[in-house]
């Protein structure tokens, strides 16, 4: 995972250990998944940039096949930190920072890729996924890579003021290379769509290699390379409350992103926990929805879905799930109920029940 603010409700069923601060491992030993280790193994690589992890489980690689992937991949990884970090040195800071004292900025082709995919999604998401609200989250305080955080949130004040002058995505104009913004408080931040772009790009990747049967983890995000025949990979999904949920099997060509409130935190005045995505509507960390799952064959719009449901809260998931066309999605609410798209509940197998917030809602009749 990149640096990203779509923190996880999974994890793969083989975790990754503590490294050394080598760019690429290459493992010796293969990795076998749950379901067992019939008569194929896969091999376990992971990728290192500032921190965060990548990990391919490739089942069909050699290993010359699977070394030339792996640089293609971290080159991809590397140019992407360096070019759209929010709150680290990066081409988008410099472009935040210009928007911010200048109201138009330079903006660089990836980043105004990343604008220009970003804008439907804007829509379709009803605002919930929102690019321009970095001010927000910095005043939050989220940009750092130390957790919980315990320093005092912004006053009430603060938040209505933010809100009063808030942002309007839509309002960024482009013109060439450059764009602006006649709100000083519009500053990027692509953290909740760049692992669904970087994952079709390492799909391509993979594909151009002819790797066919693996599965790519970042962080606590998935997504699946090849066909329906192939043996299943299993992943477990994190409880909000503790220890596992339940697990679910993906096939070829899956993604599965998820957002939640129990890694990336701060501790309200309550005791209770403010998750790190926020409700651009509200101007604070969304309410009610503990962790939120979605499962798509689109990477990116998984991605944005599971920050846009979670951001919306439980009162909206029904109405969200129909406006995204999303067959395959769960919430747990901070109540710990359940609600959850009829596909997505033949996909997961529970280990305990959480309370039925109505019935599962009809919405398609394939997650993919």
């Amino acid at each position: 995972m990149l640096v990203s603010f779509a923190n996880g409700l999974m994890h793969p069923v083989a975790t990754t250990s503590s490294m050394s601060a080598v760019k690429i491992f290459f493992l010796t030993t293969a990795l076998c998944l749950l379901g067992g280790c019939n008569d194929s193994e896969s091999n376990r690589q992971v990728i290192k940039i500032d921190g965060s992890e990548t990990e391919l489980n490739i089942r069909d690689a050699s290993p010359s096949t699977l070394a030339s992937a792996l640089t293609e991949i971290n080159d991809v990884l590397q140019k992407q930190h360096s070019q759209s970090h929010a709150w680290k040195k990066s081409e988008l800071s410099k472009t935040n920072f210009e928007l911010a004292n200048n109201s138009s900025a330079k903006i660089s082709e990836d980043n105004l890729h990343l604008l220009e995919t970003s804008k439907p999604l804007y829509v379709l998401s009803d605002g919930y996924f929102d690019p321009s609200i970095g001010s927000l989250v910095r005043m939050w305080g989220f940009y750092t890579d130390k957790f919980p955080i315990s320093q005092q949130p912004p006053s009430t004040e603060n938040i209505s003021q933010w809100l009063a002058n808030k942002p309007n995505f839509l309002d960024i104009k482009v013109n060439k290379t450059t764009i602006s913004a006649i709100n000083s408080k519009t500053q990027l931040d692509f953290s909740t769509i760049l692992e669904g772009v970087a994952s079709k790009q390492i799909k391509t990747i993979l594909g151009r290699h002819q790797i066919h049967d693996a599965m790519v983890v970042m962080g606590a995000d998935q997504f699946t390379v090849g066909d329906k025949e192939a043996r299943p990979w299993t992943v477990k999904l994190k409880d909000p409350f503790g220890g596992d949920l339940g697990q679910i099997d993906l096939q070829g060509n899956e993604a599965l992103f998820s957002s939640g409130n129990f890694n990336k935190f701060r501790v309200a005045p309550t005791g209770s926990r403010w998750g790190h995505v926020l409700n651009p509507k509200t101007g604070k960390p969304a309410q009610g929805s503990a962790a939120v799952v979605v499962l798509n064959s689109d990477p990116v719009l998984a991605d944005v879905a599971s920050t846009a449901l979670m951001a919306a809260g439980p009162g909206n998931f029904h109405r969200l799930v129909v406006r995204m066309k999303l067959a395959c999605a769960m919430m747990v609410t901070e109540e710990n109920e359940l609600l959850i798209t009829t596909q997505m509940s033949k996909r997961v197998q529970f280990f305990r029940n959480p309370v039925p917030l109505g019935e599962p809602i009809a919405n398609g009749d394939s997650c993919n």
